[in-house]
Order: C-alpha cells, then sequence, then structure tokens
C-alpha cells in the first residue's frame, strides 16, 4: 500500500470531508520535544480504511487538521504522549480514543507490549526501528523516515481487529472502552499548583519547612517552564528543587554555591530568593506517605498473593490488575478506594481484597 503525502491544508479538509461521520481512523504522530516544555507536532500518520496518509503539520494549518481529531475516534498504541502533542497542536484532546496497547494488556499481554512486538506476535511482521530518534522536524524527510511511518500505522487496522476479537471472546470489549477513556480523563486533567512538588523526585524525603517551600518552588517552575516553553529542567532540575528547599541561606553566593548556572541566577534569582522567604512563612502541606511498616507489608505480600491468583485464573498479568501504589493506597485507606480499582476492576479485584483487609 503506497501512502500518500500530504502537505497542503485545502487537500486535506477535501480528504476530511469524504470521511464518514465518526469513523474511526488509525493514527500515530511524530513529534519532537527535546528542547521545548510542548511537544512539536512534525508529522501524522493516519490510515483511513483504505489509504495511509503522512499529513506534515509543518504545512498544514491547525484549523485544518483539527476536525480529525475532533469528529472521529482515533485508534492509536501506547498513545499517551501522542494525546499531548496532538492537544498542544490543536488546541484540544481527540473526542474518543482506543488504545491497542491496553487491548492487549486486557487480553493477556504485557502492560507495556510496543507496537512492534504486537505487530510481530499477531501478524510475524518484524518491524525495523531505526528512525525513533531521528529528527521528524527537518524536511526533507528521508526514505527510511517515510517508510517507518508508513509501517507505524500500516497494520494497525488488523492488529485492532484481532485484538477486538479477542477481547469480545472473553468478554472484555466494556473494559477497554473504560481504560481508554480513563486515559483520555487523565490526559485532560491538570495537576493543581499546591499538589505539583508531589511529582518532583525525592520530595518524599522533605517534610516540615523544606516542604513548604518545595511546595511554592515547584509552581513557579513549572509556570516558568510554560511561558518559556522550556523543558521544567532548564529553568531548576528536581535536584536543584530539592536543595533549594533544605537551603537555610538566602542569598545570590548560596544559588552560586548549589551550582545554579550564572545565567539562571541572573534571570531569576531575586525570583527565587523571594519564594524561598515565602516558603519559609508558608504553612507546610501533609508529607508524602513513608514506606510501608512491617504491618502494612505483610499485608501487602498477602494480597498481592490475591492478586496473582486472580491474574492466573483470568490469563492476565497481575499488573494489569493492580499497580503497587493502587495496593499501598489501598492498605493505607481502605475506605478510599483509588479511581483506577472502581469500574471494571471492583468486583474483579477491589473487592476480593477489601473482605481480606
Amino acid at each position: 500500500m503506497a501512502y500518500l503525502w500530504c502537505d497542503s491544508s485545502n487537500d486535506l479538509s477535501t480528504w476530511l470531508a469524504g470521511l464518514e461521520a465518526g469513523s474511526p481512523v488509525y493514527l500515530d504522530t511524530e513529534f519532537m520535544r527535546e528542547r521545548t516544555f510542548w511537544p512539536q507536532l512534525a508529522l501524522v500518520q493516519v490510515h483511513d480504511g483504505e489509504q495511509i496518509r503522512l499529513i506534515d503539520t509543518t504545512r498544514v494549518s491547525q484549523e485544518a487538521l483539527a476536525p480529525l481529531f475532533r469528529e472521529h475516534p482515533l485508534v492509536m498504541h501506547a498513545c499517551s504522549e501522542d494525546l499531548e502533542a496532538i492537544a498542544a497542536f490543536s488546541g484540544d484532546y481527540p473526542v474518543a480514543i482506543e488504545d491497542t496497547q491496553i487491548a492487549a494488556a486486557l487480553s493477556g499481554e504485557d502492560m507495556q507490549l510496543g507496537y512492534q512486538k504486537v505487530v510481530q506476535m499477531l501478524l510475524d511482521v518484524d518491524l525495523p526501528k531505526g528512525a525513533t530518534r531521528t529528527n521528524w522536524l527537518k524536511r526533507p524527510l528521508s526514505d527510511e523516515q517515510l517508510h517507518y511511518a508508513e509501517d507505524d500505522v500500516k497494520y494497525l487496522p488488523q492488529v485492532t481487529a484481532i485484538l477486538r476479537e479477542r477481547l469480545a471472546a472473553l468478554g472484555r470489549e466494556a473494559w477497554w472502552r473504560e481504560e481508554c477513556e480513563r486515559l483520555l480523563r487523565q490526559a485532560r486533567s491538570e495537576v493543581e499548583p499546591a499538589r505539583a512538588w508531589r511529582n518532583v523526585k525525592g520530595a518524599g524525603l522533605l517534610q516540615g519547612q523544606p516542604l513548604a517551600v518545595l511546595a511554592v518552588l515547584t509552581p513557579w517552575r513549572d509556570r516558568m517552564a510554560r511561558e518559556r516553553n522550556l523543558p521544567k529542567g532548564f529553568v531548576l532540575k528536581d535536584a536543584q528543587l530539592l536543595d533549594l528547599a533544605r537551603a537555610s541561606r538566602s542569598d545570590r553566593g548560596m544559588l552560586s554555591d548549589l551550582g545554579l548556572h550564572p545565567k539562571v541566577i541572573r534571570r531569576d534569582g531575586d525570583a527565587i530568593l523571594a519564594l524561598l522567604e515565602e516558603g519559609r512563612r508558608a504553612t507546610p502541606p501533609d508529607p508524602l506517605p513513608g514506606p510501608p511498616d512491617a504491618r502494612q507489608k505483610k499485608l501487602a505480600k498477602t494480597l498481592r498473593g490475591k492478586v496473582v491468583g486472580i491474574a492466573e485464573a483470568m490469563n492476565m498479568k497481575p499488573d494489569v490488575l493492580m499497580r503497587r501504589r493502587w495496593l499501598e493506597s489501598l492498605i493505607r485507606h481502605p475506605e478510599r478506594v483509588p479511581e483506577p480499582l472502581t469500574g471494571w476492576r471492583y468486583d474483579v479485584v477491589t473487592k476480593p481484597l477489601l473482605e481480606l483487609l
């Protein structure tokens, strides 16, 4: 199947107008994010069931491409990062998704099964990986890149059909819909600024006033990254946030001693010092939970054994049913069931575990 190269907004609009309303399309994206906060969408590969189009998002307009995401369910594989790139380009997330990685997991495969592996497993086709880390914004794209991009959607309709049939035979199609809706909700949700510190690597090591400082510094760092369109680490790295939170001084010499780049100190030094003072006057948030105690470890071992037994009986991988953080949360607060353990998982695994607790 030969692909069509599409770099004209008019041609794109004409094609979209001819698609059946609400029909699913099989899609993948290529984007770059090494030096920006927002992913830069470089290419959209679409299989409409008959033809593959490689859409050059450096040339077509947002207005021309947006109806594809707004009016058609998108079938993708491992699409969480693709959703970010789509939203950054079009201004919104797709109307609906079907993720074939999730479908594979619900049918008994590993949770993180990659596209190349699922194609090999289901269709006995080996796909090359050579163009994965190339520059997708540079034009013209090489033949290797173009064929790689084409392959990313060429087999997606066949893969989807096989996985859908498997899920139907197992009675798990509704589970797939629920998981895909959950993934889309998570993509749409934004971290509250007051809770942003919880995503800093090493935040669990802090408590008291250093934690209050971290809770003030982190939203500022994240906001600057968005406004300047830079990776968060280009503003302040997580390790630097922790060092600043622990610091006892508030002067430019301290910033230099902690290893902040002179350019960062010139640009942001006054703001950082003011935030340190603000954090030292603020009320600390509750710290992150510490490691499980002896009783919780014993309970976790018992409950994990129950999960493994349930998973084996269903021919599923245990981590598809239960993640470690969900289990630890359930043990600490059985009265507050984590959201992923509601829905289809509740009767399958959550209820049996609560009965044991």
